[in-house]
């Protein structure tokens, strides 16, 4: 996980100025390991800078997913979230209640990379869809296992 001052000296690094909004978000955003929406984030900063505008949230995430220093997660069409978790891993999307977890993704890539020959992988995004622990016995087991591919 990046800490608060890392993501900090690369905003310095390209030059970007750092005022004390830039740096609540950052603390905000590390602070959190609940993959957060520009909402969520907003609202803890403005608990100590009722200031900062939600505009100023988002043009933040904006230059940092630019900056490749935070992954954004589009989970659905209405809610992007924000990712600063430096490793590569896979997000596990609970259907039922909502929440994200980080699992190993390089137990999918690095396989899928060797079978294209040639092909050399940056970035990956694997996002697994289904039932946490706590909400499976609330979903009735299924039937048979669906494999579901992208459009073709």
């Amino acid at each position: 996980m990046k800490q608060p001052e890392e993501l900090i000296l690369r905003f310095k690094e390209r030059g970007y100025k750092m005022t004390p909004q830039r740096r609540a978000i950052l603390e905000a955003l590390a602070g959190s390991l609940a993959h957060p929406s520009a909402e969520e984030i907003y609202e803890v900063v403005r608990q100590h800078m009722p200031d900062t505008s939600l505009a100023t949230v988002y043009n933040t995430l904006r230059e940092l997913v630019a900056m490749e220093e935070v992954f954004e997660l589009v989970v659905d069409c209405e809610v992007r979230r924000y990712d600063i978790s430096g490793c590569n891993h896979a997000h596990l999307v609970c259907l039922g209640c909502g929440k994200i977890r980080d699992a190993r993704g390089d137990l999918w890539v690095e396989p899928l990379s060797e079978q294209v020959n040639g092909f050399l992988p940056v970035r990956s995004a694997v996002t697994i869809l289904g039932y946490c622990q706590e909400c499976r016995s609330l979903v009735p087991e299924p039937t048979g296992a669906q494999v579901t591919s992208g459009p073709e």
